[in-house]
């Protein structure tokens, strides 16, 4: 919990399903397409709204990844949408753009102006299934970048590759130990094993192995069986 002394948090960090969700972007130049790039990635459908695209964006419409509105924004846009960004290179269009999502409950990102967004999305790294964000709350894109670029370093290609392996093997974990106590013992076995290091130098089949061994063996280990007895209640004495 916050102290009371704390101000309240500007944004309340969460990952959004936007799978076959209406998306609208406003704009049609760098900013934009990275935007729509990257809500496309999640499977969105995106609309973008703008007289003229720079060259990646009129590629993608022609590929029908988006839907290109040759104009410019229209309060009608947003209506049916999901969320929407404003993006374009005018401060009273981006304005305007959030003005009226406000006023329809509609989650709006503003690309020039934190202050007039619902939501903002944070600079990521992505490893597979793995996600890490980081966010200054729109205060430094530049310090989220940094911070970004060290953590690259730090968690490589073999953490995405850990996880899915990891992904492969739970169900059998779930199936095989029913005590949600005894299930988090292995998972933290797994994580605690070599398995990430030897998919660090390529040798994938070995940290599978291993993996597939620390399951073999809570079969038979009386500490992991334990977890899995209930705890028998004591009435208190009268």
């Amino acid at each position: 919990m916050r102290s009371p002394d704390m101000p309240p948090k500007t944004f309340y960090t969460a990952c959004l399903n936007i799978r076959n969700k209406p998306v609208l972007v406003v704009g049609g130049g760098e900013v934009a397409r990275r935007k729509a790039a990257a809500l496309c990635d999640c499977g969105a459908k995106a609309t973008v709204v703008s007289p003229k695209l720079e060259s990646v964006l009129e590629y993608m419409a022609f590929q029908k990844e988006i839907v290109w509105i040759e104009r410019h924004f229209e309060p009608g846009d947003v209506e049916g949408m999901f969320m929407v960004i404003a993006a374009t290179d005018s401060r009273e269009v981006n304005r305007a753009v959030s003005d009226l999502c406000h006023k329809k409950n509609i989650l709006c990102n503003v690309a020039d102006a934190v202050e007039e967004c619902s939501f903002i999305a944070p600079s990521t790294i992505e490893r597979g299934p793995l996600t890490i964000a980081v966010s200054t709350s729109g205060i430094s894109p530049a310090l989220a970048a940094s911070i970004r670029q060290e953590l690259e370093l730090a968690y490589g290609e073999e953490y995405g590759a850990f996880l899915e392996m990891f992904a492969a093997l739970r169900p059998h974990v779930i199936e095989t130990f029913p005590s949600p106590h005894a299930r988090q013992k292995i998972y933290e076995r797994m994580i605690a094993s070599r398995a990430l290091s030897l998919i660090r130098n390529g040798m994938n089949e070995q940290a599978e192995r291993e993996l597939k061994e620390i399951i073999y063996d809570a079969k038979n280990d009386r500490s992991i069986k334990n977890l899995g007895q209930s705890i028998p209640i004591v009435n208190p004495p009268e």
